[in-house]
Formats: C-alpha cells, structure tokens, sequence
C-alpha cells in the first residue's frame, strides 16, 4: 500500500479525532525550513493516556491504518484497540495516504506534555497541526545514535547556530 505521502490527509483524520500528538522527525525539520532531504513518511509522537489512545485508534480506524510490511504491499491487519496501543512504544503503519509512524517513546524525548508545550503550529496544505522543535528534533536524533541521524545532526546544529544568529541570539 506505498502511495506517495498525502500528509494533510493524516494529520485532518488525527485532528478530526481530536487525537493529542506533535510531529516530530525529518517532516516536523523541514516544516521549519531545516534543510534536509525529503521523507517519505511522517512520525506522530501522541499521548499515552488512555482518552487519547481511544482518540487514536478511531483516527487509526478511520484511516484503516495497517501495519507497514516490507513483504507485504497493503500491510497487516492489526488490533487498533485502545489496551493493544498502550502496550505499544512505536507503530509502524500505512494507509492510502502514505506511511506513518506513531510512537509513545523516543530517545531523547521525555514526555509527551514537554514536547507539546515546545512545539510549534504549522499549517500542511490548509491543516493546523504541531510540530517539535528543532531543538527537540536534534537531541532525539542525538540520544538515537544512528550513523543517520548523527550525519544530519550537522545540518541541525548549523541551521540552529544560523537561526540563532539571525535572531541575534549568537553566541
């Protein structure tokens, strides 16, 4: 079930829900004009209480979210309850709107309240949604490790000294 991203799709049908979440990863970066090379998919840090993880799982099944599958082109069928969320840290998925990732865990992140309250709004297409910081995109993708992630932490920490600089905030 690979389709090009349709991101506006899935962040109305999370909003639709009322589902508490930020964005984070490549796609909340370059929201903020972080120079990056594009992504395919789209990660959503959401809440783990459990009104919100009710909340999640009609979007999920609004989307007719499936597990992402390497072998499998339209994904697996999962259990999209509330009990089988909670239990989750991250979730793979697909839907006809593209890829996306909802994760309850993330090194370098804390807690959900945290990361919401230093986010920022952004507008996709015509939809409002939230996005983490570059700041707080940059210490996750430093706490991961991941030879990835720290090759483009360089682009974050020179766009950050940039920004900083520009704001006249240099050091």
């Amino acid at each position: 079930m690979s389709h090009e991203l349709e991101a506006e799709e899935i962040i109305e049908a999370f909003n639709r829900f009322a589902v508490d979440y930020v964005v984070i990863g490549a796609f909340a970066a370059i929201a903020q004009a972080v120079p990056i090379l594009p992504t395919v998919d789209i990660d959503f840090f959401a809440s783990p209480d459990l009104l919100n993880l009710d909340r999640l799982a009609d979007a999920l099944e609004y989307l007719d979210a499936k597990i992402r599958v390497n072998d499998l082109e339209e994904g697996l069928v999962f259990d999209r309850s509330p009990e089988f969320l909670g239990r989750m840290q991250m979730l793979n998925l697909t839907c006809e709107f593209g890829e996306f990732d909802v994760l309850f865990k993330a090194d370098g992140i804390r807690d959900y309240r945290g990361l919401e309250e230093r986010s920022l709004t952004v507008i996709v297409g015509r939809t409002e949604t939230h996005v983490a910081s570059v700041e707080d995109i940059a210490r996750s993708k430093r706490a991961t490790g991941r030879l990835k992630d720290l090759k483009a932490l360089q682009v974050f920490e020179k766009f950050l000294k940039s920004r900083d600089n520009d704001l006249g905030l240099g050091r």
